[in-house]
């Protein structure tokens, strides 16, 4: 199976309705396959900044974590939709697609280093390396953002790994962690 379609059938294995982004070059993949999951929408914005709020409204109304995805150089334009989600607790998935990761170091124009960009104003910042770590980052993302103190995380997904296959196929999600607040274990008495 492929890394986009893995990504989709874990997005739509946690209830996720709505994704709200702009598509780019580096999401191609992703787009493709989502023509195959009709339940998921997406809600495509005039930019990103926009889309960043859109999922911040949608995750106040809904209780459920706002998903929103950008590609490459997009993703500092949702930087301040990320800061608000962080500073008002709000429970947000924002994917950032990127240039493959063996031109990370060739000082690329739209190659930036996203995950730094974002450590400080989000639970985590993960980057994806390997198709395989598609399910486990998706399920960490869910509980991550709605436990605790909910808030956002960001996940950057390098192009070539969006074309990437996986052989991983436990592609299951944690029901506790599809709305927030996340699982609380009741203290015995």
């Amino acid at each position: 199976m492929n890394c986009s379609r893995a990504l989709l059938e874990m997005l739509k294995n946690y209830e996720v309705e709505h994704v709200f982004g702009l598509p780019g070059e580096t999401t191609l993949p992703w787009y493709k396959e989502w023509l195959d999951y009709p339940e998921i929408k997406h809600i495509m914005a005039r930019d990103e900044r926009s889309s960043a709020f859109m999922a911040d409204g949608y995750a106040r109304f809904s209780f459920k974590p706002g998903i929103c995805e950008a590609p490459s150089v997009g993703s500092t334009h949702i930087l301040p939709g990320v800061a608000e989600a962080y500073k008002g607790s709000l429970p947000m998935i924002f994917f950032t697609s990127d240039i493959p990761l063996h031109l990370e170091t060739q000082n690329m124009l739209t190659g930036l280093d996203q995950t730094s960009m974002f450590k400080g104003i989000t639970k985590e910042s993960i980057t994806i390396t390997n198709p395989d770590q598609i399910p486990h980052t998706i399920r960490r993302a869910f509980r991550v953002a709605t436990t605790g103190k909910p808030g956002p995380v960001h996940i950057r997904l390098p192009y070539d790994v969006l074309q990437g296959e996986t052989v991983n196929q436990r592609l299951y999600a944690q029901k506790d962690f599809t709305h927030y607040p996340g699982h609380r274990p009741v203290a015995e008495t």
